[in-house]
């Protein structure tokens, strides 16, 4: 409510100006009044500037605090290669967990859910009627499969910077993050799977009990586990005895007491994503937030038979306080910090040269642009300052005209030749020549969040398609930004703009309206190849167009 009564008077005051403005124009543009829209007094016409662009390189993006994270790999011949991996805490559910007696680990599953979106129905194993589900956010091509090794995570994570512990702790995606790589959890092949709705559970007994033999295992009884909702997601089986080691041994230590101590015993975990065999591609969003570690385990427990029961099996009925094997779990939710590490191999791809060695004194044909820490493209607008007075020459006489500005945008089109499948809905647009703490500045339009008509958005360019259906280029608005430069008396001063895919965190905090800084997140891996400023068409060049109104 506050943030929408804070841009009803930002744009009540802006009316205002304008109405102001208008009847202070009467000194240089006189005649005003009946004859406004007399074509004899004023004309509107359009005026193009030609632009310098080129792509650059991003070398991390801040990786903690996410709502979700990435892990997989990504391949494809413009962008090369992405192998997204996750660091993640461990909480306590329960404190002092009890294994009870002779207790015995059945099976450990890491459970971590996709995005999915209801899709008809379908019959379980038990010939059930179901929901059937498609997995959203979820990229593949070619063998749908990534090599997946989880380890112990070896490096602590703190939620306060420990050399300023009155700011947050940021992890970047490039974070060295050690592991115990000698005793993996977990080595295998991962494949998105959309029917992964339910985890199977053998529970198993000894000859005797009391003493059990670790190596005579025999199955009494399988759990079909299924989450209420039903929905698909990832599962994980954890080695036992890895997990007996770190967790059931040391239950009685002390260590899980809290959190605290508990997470500094057991610092987290370290799930690697790797290309296998120079092949497979499978790139997944997962809710981390709703992950969870559980250990299914059996142990003793004594009950009463009733007087048809026989329990434990020796042929008596209605014994009394005989030991059974009784099913439990111990749950680990993953609400502690986490973090992805972005490793990204461009060799060979198409994008390799152009972040390698840019062209930014001339621009370039094409235009790379993907999130996750891939690369964003650098927009030079109104050319050189060959005067050397601070001041491109294009700009002083555009300042020059005192044109009433209508309309100012930018538009880039999509190479349809050389582009990617994954083309993002939307880019953004901001300014790079303002830096703090790794934060890159907004323009003054990006302030304008959904409360506003798309005519007066911002600077976020949504993705425009042509009669067909078909991608063809993103338009952003940026009439107060332009306008504000071309006055004669204006303090803002001129920056290189950058374009980057478009991540929800980018959207300013709506607790503070005038929060005028994009946080270095990008948890968004779609990209795509637009048209820069030496397309063969000068159509489809990258350019801003200016819509303005004229004296006479």
């Amino acid at each position: 409510m506050t943030k929408k009564f804070v841009i009803v008077l930002k744009y009540l005051a802006i009316s205002v100006g304008l109405l102001i403005g208008v009847i202070s124009c009467e000194k240089d543009f006189t005649n005003v009044g009946v004859n406004i829209v007399d074509n004899n007094i004023f004309s509107t016409d359009k005026y193009t500037s030609e632009i310098i662009a080129y792509s650059q390189g991003v070398e991390n993006v801040r990786a903690n605090g996410l709502s979700d994270y990435l892990l997989g790999v990504q391949r494809d011949g413009l962008f090369g290669k992405l192998e997204a991996s996750i660091v993640a805490q461990l909480s306590l559910a329960t404190a002092n967990p009890d294994f009870g007696e002779n207790a015995v680990i059945d099976t450990v599953i890491v459970d971590i859910p996709y995005h999915a979106t209801l899709d008809g129905t379908q019959t379980d194993i038990d010939g059930v009627g179901v929901p059937k589900f498609k997995l959203d956010s979820v990229w593949t091509s070619g063998n749908n499969y990534f090599q997946l090794n989880v380890f112990e995570l070896k490096t602590a994570l703190f939620s306060v910077d420990q050399d300023e512990p009155t700011k947050p702790k940021i992890y970047y995606s490039d974070y060295d993050f050690q592991k115990n790589e000698s005793t993996p959890l977990f080595s295998g092949l991962i494949s998105p799977n959309e029917n992964d709705t339910m985890t199977v559970v053998k529970r198993f007994k000894y000859p005797n009990s009391n003493f059990p033999d670790l190596t005579a295992k025999e199955e009494y009884r399988t759990d079909t586990i299924k989450k209420t909702d039903l929905k698909p997601s990832l599962k994980i089986p954890f080695d036992k005895e890895m997990i007996k080691t770190l967790f059931q041994d040391n239950a009685t230590t002390g260590i899980f007491d809290y959190n605290s101590s508990f997470q500094t015993f057991f610092k987290g975990l370290y799930l690697e994503a790797l290309e296998h065999d120079n092949q497979g591609d499978a790139l997944m969003n997962l809710k981390m937030s709703d992950a969870t570690m559980t250990i299914y385990f059996s142990n003793d427990v004594q009950k009463d038979e009733g007087d048809t029961e026989d329990l434990n099996g020796n042929g008596i009925n209605g014994e009394t306080d005989v030991w059974v094997r009784n099913p439990q779990s111990f749950i680990f939710p993953f609400s502690g910090i986490k973090s992805n590490i972005y490793s990204r191999d461009e060799s060979g791809s198409a994008i390799e040269p152009f972040i390698l060695t840019p062209n930014e004194i001339n621009g370039e044909e094409k235009l790379f642009v993907q999130g996750a820490s891939g690369a964003n493209a650098v927009i030079k607008l109104f050319g050189d300052d060959n005067n050397n007075n601070g001041t491109p020459d294009e700009l002083e006489a555009l300042r020059s005209n005192n044109w009433l500005i209508n309309q100012a945008k930018l538009v880039v089109y999509i190479d349809q030749v050389n582009t990617a499948e994954m083309a993002p809905q939307q880019l953004y647009l901001y300014n790079v020549g303002v830096e703090d703490l790794n934060e890159d500045g907004e323009l003054d339009d990006t302030q304008i969040l959904d409360a506003m008509p798309q005519s007066i958005l911002g600077i976020d360019g949504e993705l425009v398609r042509d009669a067909d259906g078909v991608p063809e280029k993103y338009s952003f608005l940026m009439t107060d930004y332009i306008s504000e430069l071309l006055k004669e008396d204006t303090e803002m001063a001129l920056h290189d703009l950058g374009i980057k895919v478009f991540d929800n965190h980018d959207i300013p905090d709506p607790r503070f309206t005038t929060d005028t800084l994009i946080h270095k997140f990008n948890s968004n891996p779609k990209g795509l190849v637009l048209k820069g400023n030496l397309s063969n068409t000068e159509e489809q060049r990258i350019k801003l167009e200016i819509y303005y109104t004229k004296k006479n």
